[in-house]
C-alpha cells in the first residue's frame, strides 16, 4: 500500500492539471460544520478518491429494460394493489394512484397494446376513475386511435377547447409522435378565443416538452412563432439550456405580447425561475443579458443547487420549501451543496439508500437552522398532495429507517438507540419493538404492518413491505405508502417516472406500439 505521503503527492500533482470543483470544495466546507472534523475528513477522502477513479459507494444506473429489472415483480405487486379498489371507499376518495400503477403495469408487465387498451378502458368505466385516466389513454393510444378519441371529445362548459382535458403526457406524445399539427391548429383557434387561457395551455405543453433536446424545442418554436402562437414558442424556448434562443424571440415578439418594454427582463426572469432549477442549466453560458439580471440577487444561485441536488434525490425538493418559510440562503448553499459534493463524491447513493440522503439533509437543517425552527418548519407543509403527509412525518420515518438499516439488515446484533433528530412524539418504541419480532419471525398484526413494511423497506425486502402494506388495516394510508414505494422502485430500474422538471408531474410515455 503507498504510503499516505505518497498519495498526497499524487493528489497534489494531478490537483494541479485538474482542480476540484467548487462545488466540491463549497460542500466540503459546509460538511465541516455540520458533521465535524470526522466527515470531513471523509468528504476530502471521497473528492480524492473521485479524481484518482476510485468509487467508495456507486450509485447503480437505472436499467433501460423495465422487466429486466430485480424489482420488476414488486413493482408490479404494488400496482395490482393500487389498482384494486376497496369494498367501501372512505369520504371524498380521489383516486390519485389507478394511473401510475396501470402505467407502470403496461410497461413493467409488458402488456400488449389490446390488454394494456382494456386495462385503461376499465378503469375509466368506474365509478371513482383515477384522476388522470383520460391522459394516460391518450398517451397509450396509437396516432390513429388518438385521433379518433380526441374527435369525439367535446369541451367542458364554459370551456373553449378540449386541450386542458387532454393532459400533459398526451400534448407530448400530439407532438413528438403526431407531429403537433393538430395541437399547433387547435392552440391557434383556441387563442383567438380566449388567449389567456390559451396562454396557460402553452405553458403546460412547453413543461411537456422540457426534456427533449435544445434542437428538437428550437424546430417546434419556430413552427408556433410561424403559426403566431407567440406564447407557446417562447415558453418552449424558455425550457432550451441555450437561453440565447429566447432572447432572440423577444426581439421579435409583436407588441400585443411584450406591450411594454420593462416587460422583457420579467420574461428573462421567469425563464431563469424554470432554468435555475435545471441541472444541465449553465448560468456562465447564457448572453449577457441574462447573466446580469441573474446577478441582482443571489437566489438563482441558490435555486442551482437545490435543483441539481432534487435531479438527484426528489424527495429534497422540500427544501424549495423550507427556503421559502426559512428566508435562509444557506439551506442551499450549505444544505444542498454539501450534498451534492457527498452525492459526487460517491459518499451517498439516492438512488439504493434515498434514506441516507435525506438523514444527511436533516442533520445539515439542524446545524443551519437549529432543531426547533426546523421542527417547525417541516411540521408546517406537506410532501406533495398525493402522499398526504407532512414533510416532518416523512423525514422522521426516513431517518427511523435509516438508523434500523444495519440491525434489519443483519449487519448489528442489537438495535441502535434513539435518533436525537426524532421529535418526543414519534413511536421510536414501536419500531424497535416491531423489528426485534420481525426478526424473530413473530406474526404482525394488520395494525402494526404499515410500520412494519417501513421496517421492511429498511432491511431492503421491499417486496415484503409491499405484502405487509396490501394487508395492512390503515388502508388509505396503505395505499400511499405502496404507491411512494412504486416510486422509489421504478427509480431503481426503469426510472420511467422522472416528471420532466423539477416538481412537475410524471408523464406517461411509451415505447413505438
Amino acid at each position: 500500500m503507498p504510503s499516505g505521503a505518497s498519495i498526497w503527492g499524487r493528489v497534489h500533482a494531478l490537483a494541479k492539471g485538474r482542480a476540484l470543483a467548487p462545488a466540491m470544495i463549497s460542500g466540503i466546507r459546509s460538511l465541516g460544520g455540520m458533521e465535524g472534523a470526522t466527515m470531513r475528513r471523509q468528504a476530502v477522502l471521497a473528492v480524492v478518491a473521485t479524481i484518482m477513479g476510485i468509487a467508495p459507494i456507486a450509485p447503480a444506473a437505472a436499467q433501460t429494460q423495465p422487466g429486466a429489472c430485480a424489482h420488476t415483480p414488486a413493482i408490479l405487486d404494488a400496482g395490482d394493489f393500487l389498482l384494486a379498489e376497496p369494498a367501501t371507499f372512505p369520504n371524498f376518495w380521489r383516486d390519485r394512484f389507478g394511473d401510475d400503477a396501470a402505467y407502470l403495469k403496461i410497461r413493467y408487465g409488458g402488456l400488449a397494446y389490446a390488454e394494456g387498451s382494456a386495462l385503461l378502458a376499465g378503469l375509466e368505466k368506474r365509478t371513482h376513475p383515477p384522476l388522470r385516466i383520460v391522459e394516460l389513454r391518450l398517451a397509450y393510444a396509437t396516432t390513429p386511435d388518438r385521433a379518433a378519441m380526441i374527435a369525439g371529445m367535446q369541451p367542458l362548459p364554459k370551456a373553449q377547447s378540449i386541450v386542458p382535458q387532454l393532459g400533459q403526457s398526451a400534448w407530448r406524445a400530439l407532438v413528438t409522435e403526431d407531429g403537433g399539427d393538430w395541437l399547433l391548429g387547435e392552440l391557434a383557434r383556441w387563442q383567438a378565443s380566449d388567449a389567456n387561457n390559451a396562454s396557460v395551455g402553452a405553458a403546460g405543453i412547453a413543461q411537456a416538452l422540457a426534456d427533449l433536446d435544445d434542437e428538437a424545442k428550437s424546430r417546434f418554436a419556430k413552427r408556433a412563432e410561424d403559426a403566431g402562437i407567440w406564447r407557446l414558442a417562447l415558453d418552449v424556448r424558455a425550457f432550451e439550456d441555450n437561453l440565447a434562443d429566447f432572447v432572440s424571440a423577444l426581439d421579435r415578439l409583436p407588441v400585443t405580447v411584450l406591450p411594454k418594454k420593462d416587460d422583457r427582463a420579467q420574461f428573462i426572469r421567469n425563464a431563469l425561475h424554470a432554468a435555475d432549477l435545471r441541472p444541465s442549466f449553465d448560468i456562465s453560458k447564457q448572453p449577457a443579458e441574462v447573466q446580469a439580471i441573474d446577478r441582482k440577487n443571489d437566489l438563482g444561485a441558490v435555486l442551482r443547487k437545490v435543483g441539481r441536488l432534487v435531479a438527484y434525490a426528489p424527495q429534497t425538493a422540500m427544501l424549495l420549501q423550507v427556503i421559502n418559510y426559512s428566508g435562509d440562503l444557506r439551506v442551499g448553499t450549505m444544505v444542498a451543496e454539501g450534498l451534492n459534493a457527498r452525492i459526487a463524491a460517491k459518499q451517498l447513493d439516492p438512488i439504493n439508500n434515498p434514506d441516507a440522503v435525506t438523514a444527511a439533509m436533516l442533520d445539515g437543517l439542524d446545524y443551519v437552522l437549529g432543531r426547533k425552527d426546523r421542527e417547525s418548519i417541516l411540521a408546517g407543509f406537506g410532501i406533495s398532495d398525493v402522499q398526504g403527509e407532512m414533510a416532518e412525518s416523512f423525514v422522521e420515518r426516513a431517518l427511523a429507517r435509516f438508523t434500523l438499516a444495519p440491525f434489519m439488515q443483519g449487519d448489528e446484533t442489537e438495535a441502535p438507540p434513539r435518533p436525537k433528530q426524532l421529535a418526543a412524539a414519534f413511536p421510536w418504541e414501536q419500531w424497535v419493538g416491531l423489528a426485534g419480532r420481525l426478526k424473530a419471525g413473530e406474526t404482525i398484526s394488520p395494525d402494526d404492518r404499515i410500520v412494519a413494511a417501513d421496517l421492511m423497506i429498511a432491511a431492503d425486502r421491499p417486496a415484503d413491505a409491499v405484502g405487509f402494506l396490501k394487508t395492512a388495516g390503515d388502508w388509505k394510508t396503505a395505499v400511499r405508502r405502496a404507491h411512494q414505494l412504486a416510486l422509489d422502485l421504478d427509480r431503481r430500474c426503469a426510472d420511467l417516472l422522472r416528471p420532466p422538471v423539477a416538481l412537475g408531474q410524471p408523464l406517461y410515455q411509451f415505447e413505438p406500439r
